[in-house]
């Protein structure tokens, strides 16, 4: 069988006059994470996108997708320690005991002075204390350990790009919503990507937006039913680690005892508890503040949003001009949202806001 690394050389060989020439609008800032900053491929023709879809798939089956269907019930233990932005920092822990998404199900978090144990009857969430918002940094913790390549979609646009990694060879795709992407060099502002090493398809290096990329370290990894899960996971926004998250143990579980996912009365009488949503993309447009000289480049603001609409917690992804970043940070917080609510209860959205300016006033 070939292997993804040559299919990745043929790939881009073959196909290289097929590269559109059109420039992008702001470039991104530099940043030794962002591995996408030389010639892109355009991915279009049936065959190259199954190929290119294949080692995503194969990343995501390697990895930890723990929650595929069918996949073996688990048992997951991790500590994390938080900082940056958020309001909660400091040491973290977080367990999870899950069967399948319809039977048993339950998992507890604790960070600074939140904390929760949360089960599940039938899918919908049910709650020890009084349900409210939840942490941004656990939703992060769990959308890296658990679902980290939740928005791979086939239907997708893909452009793709190769690069060299800690002496790896990855191959870097560039996922978008729409045919606008047209940049011959490097990554653009929209895109997400998912960096894969092409000999082990591993997932490396993903990054929901430009200014934020979770770090896979496959050292001592946990090996579980062929999956193989990164030992340590680091998030780093703007150049500053915010997220250090260590897998403890992954094993298997034996019988289910009903009493740990039963949920009390006083659970029931609370009502359903917030259904976490993975990220989601939103384009704003803002006014650059009165007298700002230099570059007006766009700034990525990382949020939760309630199922009212309201922003939670925000962090703007780029730092270098402190005037756009805070014009960018204001904007979205006094910003609210489309309200969203599922048919089971209230839902939290992690949201990456790509706040556009226009002229200065």
């Amino acid at each position: 069988m070939v292997s993804a690394r040559y299919l990745l050389v043929f790939l881009l060989v073959l196909n290289w006059p097929a590269v559109t020439q059109t420039a992008p609008s702001a470039a991104l800032p530099a940043d030794p994470l962002e591995l996408a900053t030389g010639a892109t491929l355009k991915v279009a023709n049936p065959e190259n996108r199954a190929l290119v879809l294949n080692l995503l798939e194969r990343a995501r089956q390697n990895g930890g997708e723990l929650y595929a269907a069918g996949g073996p019930a688990f048992h997951l233990k991790l500590s994390f320690t938080s900082g940056g932005q958020s309001r909660y920092t400091g040491p973290g822990e977080m367990e999870e005991i899950h069967y399948s998404p319809n039977t048993f199900w339950r998992w507890t978090a604790r960070l600074g002075d939140y904390s929760q144990v949360r089960v599940f009857q039938y899918g919908t969430p049910y709650d020890e204390k009084t349900p409210g918002p939840i942490p941004l940094r656990v939703q992060m913790v769990r959308g890296a350990a658990i679902w980290p390549m939740a928005n791979v979609r086939p239907g997708t646009m893909i452009r793709m790009a190769s690069a060299q990694w800690r002496g790896m060879e990855l191959m870097c795709a560039l996922l978008s919503g729409g045919d606008g992407v047209g940049a011959a060099q490097g990554r653009q502002w929209q895109e997400r990507e998912y960096c894969v090493d092409t000999k082990s398809a591993l997932l490396r290096i993903y990054s929901e937006a430009p200014g934020i990329y979770t770090i896979y370290d496959y050292d001592n990894a946990l090996h579980f039913h062929g999956r193989s899960l990164a030992r340590q996971i680091s998030i780093v926004e703007s150049g500053d680690t915010v997220l250090q998250i260590h897998v403890e143990s992954l094993e298997d579980v034996g019988a289910a005892d009903p009493s740990l996912f039963t949920p009390s009365k006083e659970m029931l009488a609370r009502g359903p508890g917030i259904v976490l949503i993975p990220a989601e993309w939103i384009p704003a447009f803002g006014t650059a503040p009165a007298g700002h000289t230099g570059n007006v480049d766009p700034v990525v603001v990382h949020a939760s949003i309630d199922d009212q609409g309201k922003v939670i917690e925000a962090e703007a992804l780029q730092n270098s001009d402190p005037g756009l970043s805070n014009a960018a940070l204001s904007f979205v917080k006094s910003s609210t949202y489309p309200p969203r609510r599922l048919a089971r209860g209230p839902v939290q959205t992690e949201a990456f806001i790509n706040v556009e300016f226009g002229a200065a006033r």
